[in-house]
């Protein structure tokens, strides 16, 4: 297809003039007031609490959890129960061995 070829419609033929819009104003609309939203999320509560881990014998972990104002203990995993029960099971065990 040759696009600098003669004009494929005759002359003779009126050709539409294109119409002019005529600009008219557009209606006056206020602009939307914008207010700016900003969101504060609360300071999280730091606990005075200190965390000490331990390694006791036969490697048990133990994490106790202390109060920074008093020094007590306020939780310890495992519990003094745990560990006592453990000690016992394990002289237990080492006493069958030696029989």
């Amino acid at each position: 297809m040759r696009i600098d070829g003669p004009n494929p419609v005759p002359p003779a033929v009126a050709q539409p003039a294109a119409r002019v819009a005529k600009e008219q104003p557009a209606p006056a609309t206020k602009a939307p007031v914008v207010k700016d939203h900003v969101e504060v999320q609360p300071k999280p509560a730091v606990s005075p609490t200190n965390v000490l881990v331990e390694m006791q014998p036969g490697n048990i972990v133990v994490y106790k959890f202390v109060d920074e104002s008093s020094g007590k203990v306020i939780q310890q995993i495992p519990s003094e129960q745990m560990l006592s029960l453990s000690e016992a099971v394990d002289s237990n065990e080492k006493s069958k061995k030696q029989k």
